[in-house]
């Protein structure tokens, strides 16, 4: 497994147990899998959901998640995002597991549940050359193919909830040019072993990354279909042919493909010793091609921004791990910027 630079936290998220579904939606579950003799809670990710891998009485299994009553309305909106992708996006049944239905109970409020294939298959973890390789090899594949017209009801992603402040430039690193009651430029230097040369490195800084940032509206050039949320997680190889499978399109939505690129980039970074620049360049050599400079410069100033915006907060009472994993891919995207602008690194986390 991973040797990650902070260890990572003991608690997991609070994540209900099979005996606490309901029999309402049990009955309904098994209309879709027939009698399930056996489930246990499924872990990966960093959301509360419910998740759990069930089999039946002819030994065939699911992947059963969604939201319940102890999490928030968001679990269930974000849930109902995902199957309204699955069911229109026809690529889905190259790229992800077989999606079987959904069924809920309560409303949005009680138990919202969706059911897919369970994959045969490994995780990403830990990440080698090779499984990076398959994986944009698969990536490259996807944006090659789709054409925005495959899928016009996916939402841009400068409009969508969750994605807009990305490919809009928001928040980020323009967050710390101003004070305001988050004393938010305090709380992040007090996360680093020497707080006063970050506070030093801010003031040098901090215009050249805004600058880089306010440029992401310009970063137009390869559009496609943007996962938005690759990292280890959501991503398996089935055991029959080592084929990528790509899981949790919550966020999915069209926009520049070097958006999502330089997302996984980091997350690899942050999970093992391959660096980003590693990483993006083997999409380009499989695609023949040569991100320009300037857009991937201001596509990592976008990313380490949302990272430093958010890792020193208080973690969420059912995140326990979400700051932690936060803290890795900053790390990792602040260490890629540094390296290709020339100028020193200077944060090592406590």
């Amino acid at each position: 497994m991973p040797n990650f630079i902070i260890p990572e936290p003991e608690k997991r998220e609070a994540r209900p147990s099979w005996s606490e579904v309901p029999q309402e939606i049990l009955l309904d579950i098994e209309k879709i899998t027939g009698k399930i003799v056996k489930a246990e809670i499924a872990w990966g990710g960093y959301s509360p959901s419910a998740c759990f891998l069930a089999t039946n009485d002819k030994n065939q299994s699911y992947f059963i998640k969604g939201s319940h009553p102890k999490q928030t309305a968001h679990g269930a909106k974000a849930l109902k995002q995902e199957i309204h992708t699955y069911k229109n996006l026809c690529f889905l049944r190259d790229t992800a597991p077989k999606f079987y239905g959904e069924v809920s109970y309560n409303g949005e409020k009680g138990w919202v549940l969706g059911i897919w294939d369970k994959i045969d298959g490994s995780t990403a973890l830990p990440w080698t050359i090779n499984k990076v390789e398959k994986t944009v090899e698969h990536l490259h594949k996807m944006h090659k193919q789709i054409k925005r017209e495959d899928v016009a009801f996916l939402e841009d992603g400068n409009k969508s909830d969750f994605t807009s402040e990305f490919f809009l430039g928001k928040n980020g690193w323009l967050m710390f040019e101003y004070q305001d009651d988050s004393n938010r430029q305090e709380k992040f230097c007090g996360f680093f072993e020497e707080p006063e040369n970050i506070k030093t490195w801010l003031k040098e800084n901090l215009t050249l990354l805004t600058e880089h940032q306010r440029k992401a509206k310009q970063v137009v050039k390869n559009k496609g279909v943007v996962h938005f949320d690759l990292r280890s997680d959501n991503i398996m190889f089935k055991k029959s042919n080592e084929a990528v499978v790509l899981l949790d399109w919550t966020d999915a939505c069209w926009g520049d493909v070097l958006f999502d690129l330089v997302s996984f980039s980091v997350s690899v970074a942050a999970e093992s010793k391959i660096s980003c620049q590693e990483v993006l360049g083997i999409y380009e050599d499989i695609a023949q091609t040569r991100f320009d400079k300037e857009d991937v410069l201001t596509v990592i100033s976008v990313i380490s921004g949302y990272f430093a915006n958010n890792f020193w907060r208080k973690p969420p009472e059912k995140l326990p791990r979400l700051r932690w994993v936060q803290k890795l891919q900053f790390d990792a995207s602040i260490r890629w910027f540094c390296e290709e602008k020339g100028i020193k690194n200077p944060f090592c986390f406590v």
